[in-house]
């Protein structure tokens, strides 16, 4: 990338203005004045102007994918063999919000926006997340109440959550879930706890962006500034 370029990209001033501070030997790369104009910064180039270090600003990336079943949303699990970013064609490096465990699908927001990830996983913002459930067999009315209240998982008291009986499919039953919390693996335990166990479980919804029914297994899109407003949980 040529030096003006990547001065103008840090936020430190236009491309013009940089050109202007190399002529007037205001910029160093790697401790040596630059007066080069047409220098290309290569990685690992220490590049300061009048003084201060800089460096280019990351472009800020926001994707929504349809998580398959079978893939890890962690990134450093060296032992898992199919990671979701490997779906991600992307020259910025992404990371997924939160997770959804190996066995579980859908709605999963990945970026590289620390300040929306610590948003988004932080207890204290409640943040809902909904998704469609099946479950073995045909809990009762009193079970489903009970987790509704919220249970105590690890000594820690769930908050409240909301399930909608969708509809019964042969012997066991579909609900949509909705929590405002995301303790490790909690829909399933939650349903573990009333001996009714989690057979299928996909993530549908984040604040108020809802994953589009024609996004296929596997694939994402990119979001935009209104999605992340959704994703926010503006526009109720």
């Amino acid at each position: 990338m040529r030096i003006n370029k990547f001065i103008a990209q840090s936020g430190y001033c236009s491309r013009r203005k940089a050109d202007e501070l190399i002529k007037y030997s205001k910029v160093c790369v790697n401790g040596t004045i630059l007066l080069d104009l047409s220098y290309q910064v290569n990685d690992g180039d220490i590049v300061e102007v009048e003084g201060k270090k800089i460096s280019k600003k990351e472009e800020k990336v926001y994707i929504a994918i349809n998580k398959p079943v079978g893939y890890t949303s962690t990134v450093k699990d060296k032992f898992a063999d199919k990671k979701v970013v490997d779906l991600i064609k992307s020259n910025t490096r992404v990371y997924p919000i939160g997770r959804l465990d190996k066995d579980s699908h859908g709605l999963l927001i990945l970026t590289n926006d620390g300040d929306l990830t610590y948003e988004l996983t932080h207890p204290k913002f409640e943040h809902k997340k909904v998704y469609e459930v099946l479950v073995k067999g045909k809990p009762t009315k009193n079970k489903i109440q009970e987790l509704k209240n919220g249970i105590i998982l690890d000594g820690y008291k769930l908050k409240k959550s909301n399930i909608e009986f969708i509809a019964n499919v042969k012997d066991n039953t579909k609900y949509m879930v909705t929590i405002y919390e995301g303790r490790n693996r909690q829909i399933r335990r939650m349903f573990d706890y009333i001996n009714h166990p989690v057979l299928d479980l996909k993530r549908v919804q984040i604040g108020n962006y809802k994953m589009d029914d024609n996004l296929k297994s596997g694939e994402y899109v990119l979001l935009k500034s209104k999605d992340l407003d959704l994703i926010r949980g503006k526009y109720d």
